[in-house]
C-alpha cells in the first residue's frame, strides 16, 4: 500500500506542478498582451489625456478569469483529494472495495 500510495501523491504533485506552470504562463501572455496594447495607447494619449485608455471587458473577464483560477490552485488545495485517494485505498486493501 505505502508505495501505491507513495506513487500517488507523486502523480498529484506532478499535475500540481504541470497546473502551475500553466497559470504562471497564462498570467505571463495576459501580462505582455495587456502591456503591449495599452502602452501603445499610452504613448499615443501620453498622460495628458487619459480619458482614450478605458480598459477593454475582454481584460477584465480575463484578469477575473485568471484571479479564480489561481485562488483555486492556491488556496482550495487538493488536501480533500488526498483524503478521498487515501480512503479508496483502504477500501482496496480491506477488501471492502468492489468494482
Amino acid at each position: 500500500m505505502e508505495n501505491n500510495n507513495s506513487r500517488i501523491h507523486y502523480e498529484i504533485a506532478v499535475e500540481r506542478v504541470k497546473n502551475i506552470r500553466k497559470f504562471y504562463t497564462s498570467v505571463v501572455v495576459f501580462i505582455i498582451i495587456f502591456g503591449v496594447i495599452y502602452g501603445i495607447r499610452f504613448f499615443k494619449y501620453g498622460f495628458s489625456n487619459l480619458d482614450h485608455i478605458q480598459v477593454s471587458w475582454i481584460f477584465i473577464i480575463w484578469g477575473l478569469l485568471l484571479a479564480i483560477r489561481g485562488f483555486k490552485l492556491f488556496f482550495l488545495n487538493s488536501d480533500w483529494e488526498k483524503e478521498m485517494i487515501n480512503k479508496e485505498l483502504k477500501k482496496q486493501n480491506n477488501g471492502n472495495y468492489s468494482r
